[in-house]
């Protein structure tokens, strides 16, 4: 779970809510209160280019206790989007940027009671196989992505390529144990008017790749 919890703190999120009460810096994932477990479901869409939603899942919630629903967006605070949390609640993320991650916590008026989520809605993903990649911009400049690989053979030595800009680097990474790649910063330190760049995973039985959009284009929501 390391390496989820680094990517976390790494992580930010960003989106407008429009009936936002008020925002909190306290709210922290890393504070949650053990034994409640809040997961985001996503809703049908009713037709291709329909927003995402999600639905609210809670186990664990004690009893007598009101909460709040707070949402966290790219590069903002916590904002609280429903005063009281109830059955049927849906909360619909609107535009937002590929490959941002998006928060949704539950907390009592103090604050002192929390539970967290998180999610990519519009995720930069691929498969090839038993293979998965995937980029989750962290940046509010659109420069910088983690990528997390996944499913590759315990031990294989991996060539990662990234192009961008009218260049190539590469590198090499060895496959943990459990099938993942180390965490990977990927930084694009240039501006330039070409903003698509391309990440891919060279493996012996597989090799999954991404192209995407760095820079401005990179913040404009999908």
């Amino acid at each position: 779970m390391a390496w989820r919890l680094a990517l976390a703190a790494l992580a930010l999120a960003w989106v407008a809510v429009a009936d936002a009460r008020h925002s909190s810096t306290t709210l922290d994932p890393r504070r949650a209160t053990p034994g409640i477990n809040l997961e985001l479901v996503e809703a049908a869409r009713g037709a291709a280019g329909d927003s995402v939603k999600y639905r609210l899942r809670v186990k664990g919630l004690p009893q007598g206790q009101a909460f709040g629903v707070w949402t966290k967006s790219f590069g903002r605070d916590f904002n609280e989007v429903v005063p009281e949390l109830r059955d049927g609640i849906e909360l619909d993320l609107g535009p937002y940027p590929r490959g941002a991650a998006w928060w949704v916590a539950i907390a009592t008026a103090d604050q002192k009671t929390t539970a967290f989520a998180r999610v990519v809605p519009y995720p930069i993903a691929a498969r090839d196989g038993a293979c998965s990649l995937s980029l989750e911009l962290i940046s509010l400049y659109g420069n910088r992505f983690i990528a997390l690989a996944d499913g590759f053979p315990a031990g294989e030595e991996v060539e990662i390529e990234t192009r961008a800009s009218g260049t190539v680097s590469r590198k090499r990474q060895r496959a943990a144990a459990d099938g993942r790649l180390p965490l990977d910063v990927v930084e694009h330190g240039t501006l330039s008017a070409d903003s698509v760049a391309r990440y891919m995973v060279k493996a012996r039985a597989c090799s999954p790749a991404v192209e995407y959009r760095w820079g401005d284009s990179a913040l404009k929501d999908h």
